[in-house]
């Protein structure tokens, strides 16, 4: 992706996740989840970043229930920065791209990121920056929807016809390969699946929409969908109908780890 391209990618998806900062929250459900699972366990202190806090659930909760100095909010999308969760005296809201994080280096002594990575072009520059802005010994908790996200909906669109219609995302073995080559040390990893139910093909469309996520890292080129191609959707999407209802499937990696001068994986 070039950098003109990734600038405009950028801009769309400020526009799109600062239109969803209203009604977020009710949308992500999955979201929530996995933060409540990343966090869980984890003791933060001194300094701490969250990269791409969105409406700010997971940055309050760590600013209440854990021994912290304070805590940077920060996320690409301005409306974000205004929900009523930032609203406490040790978070401090940001808009910054998580790509350049605009800070000096060793400035946290930890970094979370709950669903916000997979928008990054590049894992490896990430991976670069965590590693300049993290203290030494700092630690890191990354929640990142990884290959297998949206796996039914991507199956059903291909059999409707040849456009993406969703984002790629990057795999497990990409995203820890990266940390690892920036020198710092992975403690553990894990993956998980969270799941999304809904009546129809129609309401899970709305949510994605909702909450932002249907922004696509190449603009589609064929214009609107057409009815009939919601309609062979819908039809597509029955095959994966369960009891609870049409799922939307989130595969996230949970990777912790360490600014350390020793490399270590463990599972």
């Amino acid at each position: 992706m070039t950098a003109f391209n990734q600038l405009a990618l950028n801009e769309r998806i400020a526009q799109r996740f600062g239109s969803a900062a209203s009604h977020y929250d009710e949308q992500a459900l999955a979201q929530r989840q996995s933060a409540q699972q990343l966090i869980a366990g984890q003791t933060l202190q001194g300094r701490v970043l969250d990269i791409g806090c969105g409406t700010g659930w997971l940055t309050r909760h760590i600013a209440e229930h854990h021994p912290i100095d304070s805590i940077a909010a920060l996320d690409i999308a301005l409306p974000m920065l205004t929900a009523a969760h930032l609203q406490h005296p040790l978070i401090i809201p940001i808009q910054a791209d998580a790509a350049f994080l605009p800070f000096k280096e060793n400035s946290f002594d930890a970094v979370v990121s709950n669903f916000a990575l997979q928008w990054l072009a590049s894992p490896q520059n990430f991976a670069q920056e965590l590693a300049r802005v993290l203290a030494q010994n700092g630690q890191f908790c990354l929640a990142i929807p990884v290959d297998g996200t949206l796996a039914e909906l991507n199956q059903a669109w291909a059999q409707v016809d040849t456009s993406r219609h969703t984002n790629q995302f990057f795999s497990t073995l990409t995203w820890l390969e990266a940390l690892q080559s920036a020198g710092l040390t992975i403690k553990n990893q894990q993956q998980s699946a969270f799941y999304q139910y809904y009546d129809s093909t129609k309401a899970l469309l709305k949510s994605l929409k909702a909450i932002g996520a249907n922004e696509l890292q190449q603009p589609r080129q064929h214009g609107l969908w057409g009815r009939g191609q919601l309609l062979a959707l819908e039809q597509a999407m029955e095959h994966y109908r369960q009891s609870q209802g049409i799922p939307l499937h989130y595969e996230v990696l949970m990777v912790y780890g360490q600014k350390a001068n020793s490399q270590h994986i463990s599972e």
